[in-house]
């Protein structure tokens, strides 16, 4: 009666069997195991935060609020060149791309219709953790990057500034772009074709559906952005000629016979 006492119950109130009592003591054992291998992981995690010798010098940036105004002059990324070799600047733009590679990490920074290769990699001031951060950005998501320019042996054939380069000495994530979005920039770029949705290579194209679903990143290509400032070169032209023949730019009031959605 001593022993059937011992004996752990099942859920129905009756003795587990030798085989149930024996898996549930694999169970039991998982789970410890488990237990102990998270623990071992958050100390590692901790341990690594307070070696990080970067921690002030990337993240992601909290909301201003207009509580404060950053001290920082944003380089616009078409007017970086040769000219500015070895100073140090911040820049602003959105992630076109990135490749991590080990300890150092490649990205593309975009601003309208300029590109400049950024180059961060592990050093004195450089930690894993942050190389590791710029690795895990969201495409399409903008950026701060503080840096020093410098001049490159051979031309970055991908980047409008193809002879200058910036290696990165902080960055922050201004906003955060989705993880998955519903078109890529470079598939949206690319030309579109009648007969299917790839070329010979394989690479995807955008259907015209997906394209006006998603209007605000299909604007963001390169030809859209060329369509764009031709017809505002088109208008400045037409409203500087007639000003200087004296006409007068009038905005007048239309009254139609039913409401407008614009």
């Amino acid at each position: 009666m001593g022993d059937t006492e011992n004996v752990p119950l099942g859920d129905d109130g009756k003795p587990l069997s030798k085989k149930a009592l024996k898996k549930q003591q694999k169970e039991a054992e998982k789970a410890a195991k488990k237990a102990q291998r998270q623990q071992e992981l958050s100390e590692a995690q901790q341990k690594s935060d307070a070696e990080d010798i970067s921690k002030d010098l990337y993240g992601d940036m909290v909301m201003i609020q207009s509580t404060e105004r950053p001290d920082r002059c944003l380089e616009p990324i078409g007017n970086i060149g040769p000219k500015m070799a070895d100073t140090s600047i911040w820049v602003r733009g959105r992630l076109h791309t990135s490749r991590g590679t080990g300890k150092q990490c490649f990205i593309v920074l975009r601003h309208q219709q300029s590109t400049i290769q950024a180059l961060i990699f592990v050093g004195e001031k450089i930690s894993k953790q942050m190389v590791k951060f710029c690795t895990n950005i969201n495409k399409e998501s903008i950026v701060d990057v503080c840096g020093v320019v410098k001049t490159v042996d051979q031309k970055v054939e991908a980047c409008t500034q193809d002879d200058v380069e910036i290696h990165i000495g902080q960055i922050f994530v201004v906003s955060k772009a989705a993880p998955q979005l519903p078109l890529l920039i470079e598939d949206a770029s690319r030309p579109e074709l009648d007969d299917g949705k790839s070329d010979e290579a394989g690479r995807p194209r955008v259907n015209l559906d997906t394209r006006l679903d998603n209007r605000i990143l299909d604007l963001r290509t390169t030809t859209k952005q060329a369509i764009f400032r031709l017809e505002a070169g088109v208008c400045k032209l037409f409203r500087d000629t007639l000003t200087a023949k004296g006409f007068c730019e009038i905005h007048t009031p239309k009254i139609i016979s039913a409401a407008s959605e614009g």
